[in-house]
């Protein structure tokens, strides 16, 4: 039984997070059968879950049993490399995906988060000469354009989706206008190592896991261009003060012209040798 987080976000909240997210979400049965998936899924498997008999269609070392033997012998996958395949197997997608078992027997679901292979990231520097039509301006653009999958989460899947909040393998936080950590799942919490007192982190501005302060300026003031945050390095700093690399993909929900909050999935940077992105023309300092 999942026990819930103190603070949850809201069913509404957790449709729009899961269903509009930047990354690829699906909920399936222990035999990998699909009981629900996002937009983002849809562009990586090139078309619905329902086309693809109900199933999750990927090739080589990440194919699904091989993907599910994983599974089953360890709880949890993380970073595994995926192909993911269009129906008649002539489209392929390279993803990194997490996974982690939840529930036993019959009633066991196994939640996914896959992530796109992108060699670009945005936002980018307003002097950087990288082509505004990079694979990752187009990945974003192709998951705003998708309309719903017929497997798309409903208020009917208020409890998968609360479960997935609680048990997701990978790190989600909301976060409101004024800078505020509206919400973040256990995993989120655990990373950046306020477990033990997550309300030292939850309720509290961003700030304070952002190691670039003028990092996070340069995201806040892009506030109201509603500016996604794809495939982007940086440093969070963790309760002790150590710097803790990661990967973000973010987009922001809203509505009638005005941003409400972000919708945050955070990977543990599987590169943390490489250098963190930096995205201001000003040269803010670290």
């Amino acid at each position: 039984m999942t026990v819930e987080h103190p603070n949850a976000p809201t069913i509404e909240q957790l449709i729009d997070v899961v269903g509009n997210s930047s990354v690829g979400i699906t909920i399936t049965d222990r035999f990998g059968a699909v009981l629900l998936h996002n937009k983002a899924q849809s562009v990586l498997m090139h078309g619905e879950a329902d086309h693809l008999g109900g199933r999750i269609r990927a090739a080589g070392g990440g194919a699904l049993p091989e993907l599910l033997a994983d599974l089953e012998g360890n709880g949890r996958i993380e970073n595994v490399r995926v192909t993911y395949l269009s129906a008649d197997g002539t489209q392929e997608r390279a993803s990194a995906v997490n996974a982690v078992v939840a529930g036993a027997g019959d009633d066991t679901r196994i939640h996914w988060v896959s992530r796109p292979e992108l060699g670009e990231r945005l936002p980018i520097p307003s002097t950087s000469d990288q082509d505004p039509t990079s694979d990752a301006a187009a990945w974003i653009r192709a998951v705003d354009e998708r309309s719903n999958p017929v497997l798309a989460p409903t208020k009917e899947h208020e409890s998968v989706l609360r479960e997935f909040y609680e048990v997701a393998p990978v790190a989600i936080h909301l976060i409101g206008v004024n800078g505020q950590v509206m919400h973040a799942n256990p995993a989120d919490v655990a990373l950046v190592e306020y477990s033990g007192q997550p309300t030292e982190y939850v309720g509290q501005h961003i700030r304070r896991i952002y190691e670039d302060q003028g990092l996070l300026d340069d995201f806040l003031s892009r506030w109201d261009e509603d500016s996604p945050i794809i495939n982007f390095r940086a440093n969070f700093v963790t309760r002790d003060g150590a710097p803790k690399p990661v990967l973000i993909f973010s987009t922001a929900q809203a509505a009638g012209g005005s941003v409400s909050n972000t919708r945050c999935f955070v990977f543990n940077d599987p590169e943390p040798q490489r250098a963190r992105d930096t995205v201001s023309a000003f040269g803010w300092p670290s």
